[in-house]
């Protein structure tokens, strides 16, 4: 054999080495890369880099969940604050600054017709703009459960009842006694300052009302939607694939196109009683993802916490 012969033979042998060295580089960093497949063909040097599907939280089509992301629905609230224009000011006859801060304390009018001690959790202005009398108060009911937090108008409130906020020579908020949170056995798990975290995220119910089938409910609790959920106080959800919408209309499109008429599992389990069936259903959460993380969404409406 001719040195020029030996010599393309040795280039021969580098080139594959070095194609195996590369190919086994880039399957480790694509491996290490979650959600992305690599396909190396070693023998002609070729590599070719496929992304693997990505999953939907919910048949709306928008983008994967933040199931467990209650800091970016605060940062979102956050960022909506600083866009909004200083509230114009106006002072009843009662002497009361409206719009009232966050933390004022007042007696407001219950479904029984009584009134009762609540504190101003949050605020927003009113539908008809942004008139210090029109402004609408998410208040907490002190001698009820924060399930029954609701949104009030001044119409509902004691006026001469307003308690401020006080602040201390620092200008922070001074804390009352009855703000501290005593360990209960439903919260047994938190320590104060989680508890008081845990609270701050999810003080205010971002859906009132849910509608599924033939029934509405009212929430009782925050529950993690979309940021593009935020603002919608009623959810239309799909009673066979638990998919949600902001309006009918949109069920009713879905209603129609959809071939699901159970839970996507295995039935383990039916009892007919006067000519009403029962049935228990089985479901793999690692093949439906999107059933489960919306069962979750509707779960937590009415769980303070897992």
């Amino acid at each position: 054999m001719t040195a020029a012969g030996e010599g393309a033979k040795e280039a021969k042998v580098e080139v594959k080495d070095e194609v195996k060295a590369e190919a086994g580089n880039d399957d480790a960093v694509l491996g290490a890369n979650n959600g992305k497949s690599a396909k190396v063909a070693s023998k002609s040097g070729s590599k070719e880099v496929t992304k693997a599907p990505s999953h939907r939280a919910h048949g709306g089509g928008n983008a994967a969940p933040w199931m467990k992301d209650s800091k970016a629905h605060k940062d979102a609230m956050k960022e909506q604050k600083e866009r909004e224009v200083p509230p114009v000011t106006s002072v009843t006859a009662e002497g009361v600054t409206l719009p009232m801060d966050i933390g004022t304390r007042v007696m407001c009018r219950w479904r029984d017709a009584q009134l009762y001690p609540v504190r101003v959790i949050e605020r927003r202005m009113g539908q008809s703009g942004p008139a210090p009398e029109e402004y609408e108060y998410y208040v907490h009911y002190e001698q009820f459960n924060r399930r029954l937090d609701t949104w009030v108008m001044i119409g509902e409130m004691d006026m001469t009842s307003v308690e401020a906020e006080e602040y201390g020579p620092d200008g922070k908020k001074k804390r009352k006694a009855s703000d501290d949170h005593a360990h209960d056995e439903e919260h047994a798990e938190f320590d104060p300052n989680a508890l008081r975290e845990h609270e701050e995220v999810t003080k205010v119910r971002n859906i009132l009302t849910v509608e599924l089938g033939k029934h509405a409910m009212d929430t009782w609790y925050f529950s993690p939607f979309p940021p593009e959920y935020t603002h919608c106080k009623k959810l239309y959800f799909c009673e066979f694939t638990l998919n949600f919408f902001k309006r009918k209309e949109q069920l009713q499109r879905h209603l129609r196109k959809n071939e699901l008429y159970h839970p996507p599992g295995d039935e383990i389990y039916r009892n007919e009683i006067k000519g009403r069936t029962c049935s228990f259903f089985e479901v793999d959460g690692k093949k439906e993802k999107m059933f489960c993380q919306n069962l979750c969404y509707i779960a937590k409406l009415f769980l303070d916490h897992k």
